[in-house]
């Protein structure tokens, strides 16, 4: 008999690599269904697969009195409630280094956009508005412009590296310095009064949440770009709104919101955007290795081995 799991909210095609090693119980999208779903289900369910940044609901992690292992597919795991997990003993994976090439190459594709006009320009052309050599307003090159780096982790040294090779002087910040190519500021504010680019790579944390405001906006100016392919909750989208809509700030590029997926009205009337449906890191290849390393971790609990890469 194949161990049962739970996934949540689910892993779409994917669920295929799973389905010939575990009976994956399928939860009803009704509240009330799940719950008397999970009474009769849910006892002898040992593990969770879950959309790290989605997590695991408290009512269903409580609807599991035998869970043992959550397995966040994907490198983020700031949806989970680590002491929940702790508290009942519930060892909680990751997919790291998995990912963290792609984030940095849509977080290029986005400042590209921004500094270059490139889906302003798409926009342009299928408007008719293109109507003689110099209708369209120059951009600016991006080589040209400093980028300022908040978080140097596996996804910002990507993104740092990447546009080097574009020519851009580079500087981060981060809570402590460490040994890079590039310079370290350690105060965000003089990180963004000295950017022209300021591009968000760091992990969500509890102390991170909207410490993107007006004044880092305001630093960065009405010439200024700020890139977030890091989570939503790190920057403070109204203030940001506000900015794009007042010149205070001159464009945005972003993968991430503050509430996913991100209502299209909010964003309807905000000028110079550029804005990707959080698919930086979801490419073919690195959501396979995901889920071959999510099976290996299931693997190894059940076989009483210890995990690939343990959070908690």
């Amino acid at each position: 008999m194949k161990p049962k799991i739970i996934t949540y909210p689910g892993l779409g095609a994917f669920e295929g690599l799973f389905a010939s090693h575990y009976d994956m119980l399928k939860l009803p999208s009704d509240a009330t269904e799940r719950a008397a779903y999970l009474r009769e289900c849910g006892p002898g369910v040992e593990a969770a697969v879950v959309i790290g940044s989605i997590g695991i609901p408290a009512e269903i992690m409580a609807a599991l009195p035998d869970l043992k292992l959550i397995a966040a597919f994907g490198v983020g795991y700031d949806g989970i409630d680590l002491k929940a997990a702790d508290a009942r003993g519930i060892a909680v994976t990751n997919c790291p280094n998995i990912n963290h090439e792609d984030v940095a190459d849509v977080a290029m594709g986005l400042m590209i956009s921004c500094a270059r006009y490139i889906a302003a320009g798409d926009r342009f052309v299928r408007a008719g508005k293109w109507v003689s050599p110099v209708s369209f307003p120059p951009p600016k090159r991006l080589g040209a412009r400093k980028l300022g780096i908040v978080g140097l982790g596996a996804i910002g040294d990507a993104i740092a590296r990447r546009a080097g090779a574009f020519g851009m002087e580079i500087a981060w910040t981060g809570p402590r310095p460490k040994q890079a190519p590039w310079r370290y500021e350690p105060e965000l504010m003089a990180l963004a009064e000295w950017a022209d680019v300021l591009a968000i790579a760091l992990r969500p944390d509890p102390g991170t949440e909207k410490m993107i405001n007006a004044d880092v906006l305001k630093a960065l100016g009405p010439d200024g770009m700020l890139i977030n392919v890091s989570r939503g909750s790190v920057v403070d989208e109204d203030a940001l709104i506000a900015a794009l809509k007042s010149g205070a700030l001159g464009s945005a590029g972003l993968d991430v919101f503050e509430t996913e997926p991100s209502p299209a009205a909010r964003w309807a009337d905000v000028p110079n955007t550029t804005l990707t449906p959080h698919f930086g890191g979801g490419t073919r290849e690195s959501i396979m290795a995901s889920a071959q390393l999510v099976l290996e971790n299931l693997r190894r609990h059940h076989a009483g081995e210890p995990l690939a890469t343990r959070v908690n």
